[in-house]
């Protein structure tokens, strides 16, 4: 540490070494976590129905003892916890929320914390393992109010109530067709049909939102809380926008209205989402959080001391190699030291978003329900109109040479791949029924082999079929147990 920082005292404080630069303001450690807490607590009071979640519920006008002492221990949320930087910060702040009111109200707290992390592989399993014993130790104060759960994302499939469909993409009307299935693909036989990584992206994003929203239903938590920073908010609004799903922006912020897809039984909430990324990073590292992160490289940029060496000449990923949600987290990671501006502007304008009015005009019913695929609310006939703008009509084979060519390409592996394309298509079309897609979701499907995917069909048996979870023991922690 230089002489002058040495020298420099907490702005708010002003007692304390100066240890973070934030907003052009300059924090000690202790003063900039009290200033991460109170944004996201701010956020946990922001309603009628947060605050009577998170606070300490006694006898008023409104309920009597009783209903409120059952109310707070009604009063459960669901953490997803990715071990990335924002969910492990969300989770260490409600840890140490817990542990205030039961300090202040003689061991009683208004809410408690159930944690979820999904999982691919069973080799994840080690890891994630180890991560949750140290949480566990942790936060040993408020053990029974934090408890924690683990679910393979393979229940996508496992767990369905065999209510499955394989959906096929016409190649040149842009409708889609679905028919009954009773075998399914794994998650990792999905991902490799899929092009790029952008599509598989959107996939596994779909699986994993649809396996948490589903866990939270069949256990009946009030909330969801997703540890979204504001600049995690700020890129998925830009990435919806540009894959076509810019209908989606509204209510994939919406923290007010009850998630209308599963019931209406719990809502989601941002409690991070005051919080730039770089200020959930650098709560990170001052809270000893870093060492359980998963998958995420934290960055250091707001600390006086850096944690890590100069990497300024570390090897990035090619553009071309990234994904839509990658290239909108490049663009905001790099202006989010001096234009951080630019990020609030983006969540505040995604924030005042109205879904669009239903198409009123078309067929009725295509036009007003869900997709099938990412379960978005459907305003129009995408079909219809990529119909009207795109050539749909292959050019006919005029001469022998054509037709040599032709044949040629026929034996191919990709003349081969487009036959069983054709074959597969002839038949569902033959036997199945329709299956509504948004725009978004036909351009992922178009891309992906054969056009088509086997996928649940989200109806209410589906939605009950109970998710088979392994949790750590509360006896041994070092063993997984699989809860029934």
């Amino acid at each position: 540490m230089t002489d002058q920082s040495a020298q420099e005292l907490c702005q708010r404080c002003k007692k304390d070494e100066v240890t973070v630069n934030s907003r052009k303001e300059k924090f000690c450690s202790k003063c900039f976590q009290k200033f991460i807490t109170l944004k996201q607590r701010k956020q946990m009071m922001s309603s009628d129905y947060y605050r009577d979640i998170f606070k300490m519920l006694y006898k008023d006008k409104v309920r009597t003892a009783q209903e409120a002492e059952q109310q707070n221990l009604d009063s459960r949320i669901l953490v997803p916890l990715s071990f990335g930087s924002s969910s492990l910060v969300l989770l260490d702040i409600l840890n140490d929320t817990l542990t205030e009111q039961s300090h202040q109200h003689k061991g009683k707290t208004g809410f408690s914390v159930d944690v979820l992390t999904c999982y691919r592989h069973e080799e994840d399993l080690v890891q994630i393992k180890e991560n949750i014993n140290s949480l566990r130790e942790r936060y040993q104060v408020n053990k029974g109010k934090i408890n924690f759960h683990v679910l393979s994302l393979d229940s996508f499939f496992n767990s369905c109530g065999n209510e499955l469909q394989q959906i096929v993409l016409h190649y040149q009307e842009f409708s889609s067709m679905g028919a009954d299935v009773t075998n399914f693909d794994t998650i990792d036989q999905l991902l490799k049909k899929c092009p790029n990584r952008n599509s598989s992206g959107d996939l596994l994003y779909f699986i994993t939102r649809h396996v948490v929203k589903k866990y939270t239903l069949q256990h009946g938590y009030k909330a969801i809380l997703w540890g979204h920073s504001m600049t995690r908010l700020a890129d998925e609004i830009i990435s919806l926008v540009v894959k076509g799903r810019g209908a989606q922006v509204a209510t994939s912020l919406d923290m007010h209205s009850f998630d209308s897809v599963y019931g209406n039984k719990f809502k989601n909430s941002y409690p991070l989402k005051d919080i730039l990324l770089d200020e959930v990073d650098a709560y990170l590292y001052i809270a000893g959080l870093d060492q359980l992160v998963i998958g995420y490289d934290a960055r250091d940029s707001l600390l006086i001391n850096k944690v890590k060496q100069d990497n300024s000449h570390k090897n990035i990923r090619l553009v071309r190699n990234m994904t839509i949600n990658e290239l909108a987290r490049k663009y905001f990671n790099d202006i989010e030291g001096d234009y951080s501006n630019i990020i609030s502007t983006v969540l505040r304008t995604g924030d005042k978003l109205a879904e669009p009015e239903f198409n009123q005009g078309g067929e009725g019913k295509e036009e007003s329900g869900k997709c099938s695929l990412c379960l978005g609310n459907l305003h129009s006939d995408a079909s219809k109109w990529l119909r009207s703008i795109a050539v749909i009509q292959g050019y006919p084979i005029e001469n022998e040479e054509e037709r040599e060519f032709y044949e040629k390409w026929s034996q191919s592996a990709v003349g081969i791949e487009n036959a069983e394309y054709m074959k597969l298509k002839d038949s569902i079309w033959e036997n199945g029924t329709y299956v509504p897609l948004c725009y978004g979701c036909i351009i992922t499907m178009n891309g992906i082999k054969n056009r088509n995917v086997k996928w649940p069909k989200f109806n209410n048996t589906e939605l009950n079929d109970v998710l088979n979870e392994y949790v750590l023991s509360e006896e041994d922690e070092d063993e997984i147990i699989k809860a029934h």
